[in-house]
């Protein structure tokens, strides 16, 4: 399937006696192991046949079914129809399975020296060899292994959506495929919220799904609306620059673009998260800043149709609106509220371990064990709220810093105007996003949630993404 890919300069590509008994050769063995495998896990064997084309033959669809089933599916639901375990035992997702072929279809094309091992995918390659050292530091260190696992997992998408989507910013053609699937994930990320809001759909011992009973400061609410939390302002940014460009000029398009703005801020009211409508805020600030002073009107029009959307749809949900409203009052109270005082004591605790391991940090599984007399029992847990807390604690201070500062360089980039407006639209989203996703850590831990991780290493593709050449059409990365 890799020798599917055109040798240069020919439109018609020559296959060779090799390349056809090597590719023979693969699709037997491909057929036995089905055949072996299907009458013992018939699901894994499915699976498996759907995963190896999928990788290897079609790399954007590869990439946008990893993004998207890390965004929208739950961690428990790709659990139960992992590849191989899954359910309380070792497991590969599916999401796991098609990151591996990916990477080996990475190192096949570097092998034969179809794509250049530049400096982006190098940082990419010492990424990944840190993720594994941090996964081996904290097992050996008596870290569960388990939890390792787990949290590698999240990390490592970050890492591996870069590295897939790397040489594919070098094509026109696969750029408007992502395009595509960032439309898809806009409608399909507030359908789902609102379907979990409307049929209450309880909340997931995972944390990425259902509706979670509200805290000490939301009495009386449905609850707060968890699945896609992440997501949200994402999704506003990208369809709010798209509105500003000035391009979207058809009714359609802008019905389109305004109905996944709408949506996706109905569920971010709902979420009841005020970081998160903070940097929702900021991202759309950022994405009037990047375009400029030809931006303020439109910003202005379509920011008063979108507040007025909201008040308009409020009335049909008076509760819930009363409830933002007062959540939205209590920013003034944070010292109060006792989600603050958790942060704050379990924060304390990693400090100390950050301060006994700097250089090093504690490695992946590791667990800090804290606890506030009177207010909160002893608790050891491997997680906490701090994004940036958590990489010193697990990975040490230096790759901390290492990775803000590679996402603020990747903010501060030119977007480049390359005849695609679109494409554009795109890059001024991600560095927005960026910025948003630089601020939300030292309240929510994005690093380690496995719903925004590969969107992450995605958005940095794109941010560093230089402008791309016109090849010939046998050099096109996906069909």
């Amino acid at each position: 399937m890799i020798g599917a890919l055109e040798a240069p300069g020919s439109d018609h590509p020559r296959v060779t006696p090799g390349q056809l008994s090597r590719c023979m050769g693969a699709a037997c063995a491909a057929a036995a192991g089905f055949g072996v495998l299907f009458p013992v896990a018939p699901g894994a064997a499915i699976e498996v046949l759907v995963l190896i084309p999928l990788a290897f033959a079609t790399p954007v669809a590869a990439l946008s079914v990893l993004v998207l089933i890390t965004a929208l599916v739950p961690f428990e639901l790709q659990d139960d129809l992992a590849v191989v375990g899954g359910r309380d035992q070792p497991g590969l997702l599916f999401v796991d399975a098609l990151l591996v072929l990916g990477l080996l279809r990475v190192l096949w094309l570097l092998m034969r020296r179809r794509l250049e091992f530049d400096l982006p995918l190098i940082v990419g390659s010492i990424a990944l060899l840190i993720c594994c050292a941090a996964l081996g530091w904290g097992v050996a260190q008596g870290g569960a292994l388990s939890e390792a696992g787990h949290e590698a997992r999240r990390v490592v998408m970050a890492v591996g959506a870069f590295i897939l989507a790397w040489p594919l910013m070098a094509d026109r053609s696969t750029r408007r495929r992502m395009i595509r699937m960032l439309l898809v994930l806009g409608l399909a990320l507030p359908l789902w919220g609102l379907a979990q809001w409307m049929f209450e759909i309880g909340y997931v011992s995972s944390g990425d799904a259902g509706v979670r009973m509200g805290n000490d400061l939301v009495v009386g609410s449905r609850g707060m609306l968890q699945g896609g939390m992440f997501g949200y302002p994402l999704a506003i940014t990208f369809a709010w620059a798209a509105l500003l460009s000035g391009r979207v000029r058809t009714s359609a398009g802008q019905a389109l673009l305004g109905g996944i703005l709408i949506l996706n801020a109905v569920c971010l009211v709902l979420t009841y998260e005020r970081t998160m409508w903070l940097v929702t805020v900021l991202q759309c600030v950022v994405v009037v800043v990047i375009y400029g002073a030809a931006a303020i009107g439109p910003a202005v029009r379509w920011g008063a149709m979108g507040l007025g959307a909201l008040v308009c749809l409020s009335m049909a949900a008076p509760g819930e609106a009363l409830m933002a409203v007062k959540r939205l009052m209590t920013v003034s109270e944070v010292s109060t509220d006792r989600s603050y005082s958790y942060r704050v004591i379990e924060s304390e605790a990693a400090i100390d371990e950050i301060t006994a391991r700097p250089v090093t940090g504690s490695g992946l599984g590791a667990t800090i064990t804290w606890e506030s007399h009177g207010v909160f029992a002893p608790m050891m847990t491997s997680f906490i709220h701090n994004g940036y807390l958590w990489l010193a604690w697990k990975f040490g201070v230096p790759v901390a810093a290492l990775v803000v500062l590679i996402m603020v360089s990747a903010i501060m980039r030119r977007t480049h105007h390359d005849g695609d407006w679109r494409w554009s639209t795109v890059s001024v989203a991600s560095r927005a996003s960026l910025a948003g996703l630089v601020l939300i850590p030292i309240t929510f831990p994005v690093f380690n949630v496995l719903g925004v991780t590969p969107l992450l290493g995605f958005f940095l593709a794109v941010c560093f993404a230089r402008r791309p050449a016109e090849p010939p059409q046998s050099m096109r990365c996906d069909r």
